[in-house]
């Protein structure tokens, strides 16, 4: 009887449920944006490293915000005499258009 409760116990110890994560699924990646008012953002990919035609806007996702956002570069001086991007980013109004 003993050698039972002992089997018993060791199984309700070691009987685990399945993980509520996938082991296979991979996490999305957001890469944060900082805007001309010191917003954070985050968009599945990277606008930094994107291409713009000169004065266009492109519309993305935002996960923090949940709504679609325009984004616009802006070539700023920094005050010592250096220039760098920055990026405006306004609610989209419209439809979102890639």
């Amino acid at each position: 009887m003993k050698s039972v409760i002992m089997v018993g116990i060791y199984l309700l110890l070691n009987l685990h449920c399945a993980p509520t994560n996938p082991v296979n699924k991979k996490e999305k990646i957001y890469y944060p944006l900082i805007d001309t008012r010191f917003k954070i953002h985050r968009y599945n990919e990277n606008i930094q490293w994107l291409i713009f035609p000169k004065n266009e806007k492109k519309t993305k996702y935002c996960a923090i915000h949940f709504e679609w956002e325009d984004i616009k570069p802006l070539y700023r001086p920094k005050g010592n005499g250096e220039y760098h991007w920055v990026y405006r980013v306004t609610k989209n109004n419209g439809k979102p258009v890639k």
